[in-house]
């Protein structure tokens, strides 16, 4: 499958709540990547390609700039792997708004994008 993303995804491992959009519950989810425009996760639900979904994360902050960054976004699934030894579902989603919503978050994973695409 070809890499068709423009940003570098950070690998942060951390928890997200995502729920489907219109509904009022959802599920906490492993998050395993992010960037500026999307996030990778996994699931123990199946999901499919092109639902919406809000997804709450929360980022804590190490070093001399620490603190918490918490977002609430929407995004949409682009794609849904089923991971047969486990049962759960590895998903991509595409965010579209974060830099307007949440500029804070964005400039910080902008220079962490930054940072990994020099390495």
């Amino acid at each position: 499958m070809q890499n068709r993303r423009r940003n570098v995804r950070i690998p942060i491992a951390t928890i997200a709540h995502i729920t489907p959009h219109g509904l009022q519950r959802g599920s906490e989810v492993m998050v395993r990547d992010l960037s500026t425009e999307g996030m990778g996760c996994y699931v123990d639900h199946a999901c499919q390609k092109g639902d919406m979904m809000l997804v709450k994360i929360k980022l804590d902050l190490p070093g001399k700039n620490s603190g918490v960054i918490q977002a609430t976004l929407m995004g949409q699934i682009i794609w849904v792997k089923l991971m047969d030894e486990e049962k759960k579902y590895a998903v991509g989603l595409e965010f579209r708004d974060m830099e307007s919503r949440h500029p804070e978050l964005h400039t910080h994973l902008k220079d962490l994008e930054t940072q990994n695409s020099s390495t």
